[in-house]
């Protein structure tokens, strides 16, 4: 069974669990700002950090990692 990695990370906090949980769950950008009470642009800006950190291109793939890494 391979080990997951539940390293934190500096740009994964909260906020970003709460957007990846609403993406994970077939909601849109605008729906995540939405539930977040935050701008569209901020969701934007976070998943972009979170791809840039994690060396992914795709918001899928930040998603798969976080379900692999036990995070959502």
């Amino acid at each position: 069974m391979a080990r997951r990695d539940r390293t934190p990370s500096p740009v994964v906090d909260e906020l970003v669990l709460q957007i990846l949980r609403t993406l994970a769950d077939g909601g849109t950008t605008a729906e995540a700002a939405a539930a977040a009470n935050v701008s569209e642009a901020t969701v934007w800006r976070r998943l972009q950090a979170v791809r840039q950190e994690w060396g992914v291109d795709h918001n899928i793939q930040v998603i798969v990692r976080a379900v692999r890494r036990g995070l959502i």
